[in-house]
């Protein structure tokens, strides 16, 4: 749990600031890039003033300090993608990207080693204006692979700032957290020891003088007391998890001999039990946990299952993962209550659930299991039946 606080906290902060930094080098960058093409487009239209279209590529560029960067200058008329008039000393090289360049939607940029700069003039007419600048191109370039580099390295320094700062926040919670869980664990076995002496006298009292309905009323709620410390250990324990004790196992035995457990049980309450378990599903990991997950989910399903109606098991492969699948006929989930279910200690009808005994942590604990395994677990109503299914990566 608090390693997915920390996660999402870290990934708040990275998306956040990566998204400001990207924002910011974007906007300078296209600022850079506009105004460098205007500024060469302004000086096109100046040296355009100053000559006649037919002495253009007579001028000495490099006599004037003004125009040393620029190499020549081209226009051409365009005419339904064809040149119709051009300067001199034009190449087909060149005729070739004005003809490129016409079919384009912006006017004004750079095409190779050219800026360019396109006017309109008629429905099917263009006027396209080339110069020749190697190097103010070679600058918009650096520049571009510039923004790359500093947005690479901005996110990268994001990257660490935002584990640390994630990790500082977390860290007063995980403390807590960890106060709370030995707090839970403490408890539960401090509530042990008396609740085995209340139940060991009820049982002397019990064995002295007969049944007795107030001797059955502490023996019953010792009983539930005694589930529901078991549940708040297990809960407990699941926070400390490691791979130790992970062996390769049989899955579909272990499911089957677990809903073998729950037959009596279904047999007396008249319920239709059918399973559906794919023979050979290996799975390695602890196999008390598969149990723990099919325990907990077919109790749920016994409970909630009425007199004729159907109980269904399924466990198949599916991909790169395993598919446990418990289905049953009853009163549907209602969908605002389908993740809440998974919460600890709710509880759809608590008056019912009290009644039965029911604490809400079963199919919490049930989730933390399967997460234990980067899982998922979920629950669905639909067509009569209600389902929990499971699905855990077959590694």
């Amino acid at each position: 749990m608090i390693d997915k606080l920390r996660k999402k906290i870290f990934w708040i902060i990275q998306i956040s600031l990566s998204t400001i930094i990207l924002g910011v080098i974007i906007i300078f960058a296209s600022i850079y890039y506009k105004n460098t093409i205007s500024f060469s487009v302004m000086m096109m239209d100046r040296f355009m003033l100053r000559n006649e279209i037919h002495e253009i590529n007579e001028i000495e560029f490099g006599k004037d300090p003004f125009y040393e960067e620029y190499d020549g200058i081209y226009k051409f008329i365009i005419i339904d993608s064809k040149v119709d008039r051009e300067t001199t000393n034009v190449t087909d090289e060149l005729r070739n990207y004005a003809i490129k360049i016409s079919n384009k939607k912006s006017e004004e940029g750079y095409y190779k080693n050219y800026l360019y700069k396109v006017r309109m003039m008629g429905n099917n007419e263009k006027e396209i204006t080339l110069m020749e600048n190697e190097n103010t191109i070679n600058r918009l370039k650096f520049n571009f692979i510039m923004a790359i580099g500093v947005g690479v390295a901005g996110i990268m320094i994001v990257y660490v700032i935002a584990q640390k700062i994630s990790q500082t926040i977390v860290e007063p919670v995980e403390e807590s957290f960890e106060k709370q869980k030995q707090f839970v664990s403490d408890a539960s076995h401090e509530l042990k020891t008396p609740l085995a002496v209340i139940e060991a006298n009820a049982d002397v009292l019990q064995d002295k003088n007969g049944d007795n309905k107030w001797i059955g009323y502490i023996q019953n709620e010792v009983q539930s007391m005694n589930k529901l410390v078991n549940d708040l250990l297990t809960l407990a324990k699941m926070e400390n998890t490691n791979n130790d004790n992970y062996q390769k196992f049989d899955l579909s035995k272990e499911v089957q001999m677990e809903v073998a457990v729950f037959e009596s049980i279904i047999y007396e309450k008249e319920i239709v039990l059918k399973q559906n378990i794919e023979e050979g599903v290996f799975f390695n990991g602890e196999s008390e946990d598969i149990k723990h997950i099919v325990s907990i989910i077919l109790d749920n399903a016994i409970k909630h299952t009425d007199k004729n109606k159907e109980i269904i098991v399924n466990v198949e492969k599916e991909k790169n993962d395993i598919k446990i699948m418990i289905m049953n006929q009853g009163e549907p989930i209602a969908e605002e209550d389908r993740e809440k279910i998974f919460e600890r200690f709710y509880r759809i009808d608590k008056a019912r659930n009290r009644n039965e005994k029911r604490y809400g942590l079963g199919l919490a604990i049930a989730k933390e299991i399967v997460e234990k395994y980067k899982g998922s677990i979920k629950a669905d109503s639909q067509n009569g039946y209600t389902s929990f299914i499971v699905k855990i990566a077959n590694k």
